[in-house]
């Protein structure tokens, strides 16, 4: 940040202000480096990922380490502190946790290297349901089954008994009529 040391209090301000309102209103967090090991995310790929996300009902923020451990904090998220290292980036998902969650992670599957055989961003840890979750954590929310998954498996099981009394409905009704044909064909 460049200015006089007001003009630069008055963006921090803004800065933590935003992440205050992010963080509230946020349904998982997870912190993550988009750097690596080597050269990084490029400015493209930012761009890429927060597109990716922005579809999920989500965002991804680059902030200072010391501007994202103060929200934390205020917030009363503990646990985190030790991932702050390293520049690090803030994902914060609004809508379905794990639909959010699978954008980031399926993402960075895109960006695998040598020195980052995960891909990129290297996810650190987050925060769901006022749980602390490590990197394992993080990436097992991403493999369970989203909202809109389990919906559908729900509905799923709903109609399969309404199929099977309609199939039983038919299969007698098939049999009446076979009984009917076969009689008339006796009378006859």
């Amino acid at each position: 940040m460049k200015g006089t040391h007001k003009e630069l209090m008055v963006k921090k301000g803004a800065i933590l202000d935003e992440l205050r309102e992010k963080v509230a209103k946020a349904s998982v967090i997870i912190l993550a480096d988009y750097i690596g090991t080597e050269k990084g995310l490029s400015v493209k790929d930012i761009s890429e990922l927060r597109n990716a996300v922005r579809k999920q009902d989500a965002e991804f923020k680059i902030a200072k380490n010391t501007l994202i451990a103060k929200v934390l904090k205020e917030n009363g998220i503990e646990g985190l502190d030790n991932l702050l290292e390293r520049p690090t980036a803030i994902y914060f998902g609004y809508g379905d946790p794990v639909a959010a969650t699978k954008a980031i992670v399926e993402f960075a599957k895109t960006k695998k290297s040598k020195s980052n055989p995960e891909g990129l961003p290297v996810l650190k840890g987050g925060r769901f349901e006022g749980e602390t979750l490590d990197m394992a954590g993080v990436r097992r929310l991403a493999t369970m089954p989203s909202r809109d998954e389990v919906l559908a498996q729900l509905l799923s099981l709903i109609n399969t008994p309404a199929r099977n009394v309609m199939g039983i409905a038919q299969a007698a009704g098939r049999d009446i009529l076979s009984i009917v044909d076969q009689y008339s064909k006796k009378e006859a």
